[in-house]
């Protein structure tokens, strides 16, 4: 079953899904987005301004570029057994590639946490919301009736930050991690 006419449209779609992928890339090393996430970069609002449009560019680069590929295949499909499992496999392949990178993208990840507090002064207690986030990345469990001093103990101890002593307050003691939906 050949269709010239799908093969066309679909790589037309391709080309188009390419140039809103292109379009909506932004080359930034990882620890200059660290850097960003964490306020200790020098500030700017250019970056701000285009991420609705990349997100959108993005998604409009993989639709097109989706319905291009799916077009082609639809135009040179042979309804042969062979084919439908050799593509069943190709499919799986791609799962088990996106598994393993998920996971050793978690992993630099936390290398790069560590590496970056290990190197820079930070104070945990100031910004609990931003702790507790590197505390999820970390698997740092968090109890409802843990302490603020106790949390950021276990996350410094999980970032191999030393402690830094600090006065505390009767308040500072009692205060609690505010957790949502508790």
């Amino acid at each position: 079953m050949q269709h010239p006419e799908l093969v066309i449209v679909g790589l037309t779609c391709s080309v188009v899904g390419v140039f809103f992928l292109a379009n909506s890339i932004r080359f930034r090393e990882p620890r200059k987005a660290l850097e960003d996430a964490l306020g200790v970069a020098s500030r700017s609002l250019l970056r701000v301004r285009d991420t609705a449009l990349n997100n959108m560019q993005v998604m409009l680069g993989f639709l097109f570029l989706t319905t291009g590929f799916l077009l082609q295949v639809i135009a040179q499909w042979d309804t042969e057994l062979s084919t439908l499992l050799l593509s069943a496999g190709i499919i799986v392949v791609a799962a088990l590639v996106y598994v393993v990178g998920a996971y050793s993208s978690r992993r630099a990840f936390r290398k790069m946490l560590k590496e970056y507090f290990q190197s820079q002064p930070w104070s945990f207690q100031d910004d609990m919301a931003l702790t507790k986030e590197i505390g999820e990345a970390l698997g740092v469990p968090l109890d409802p009736d843990m302490t603020v001093e106790a949390y950021v103990h276990r996350v410094r101890q999980a970032l191999g930050v030393k402690d830094t002593p600090r006065t505390n307050t009767l308040t500072d003691r009692a205060r609690r991690i505010a957790l949502p939906g508790r």
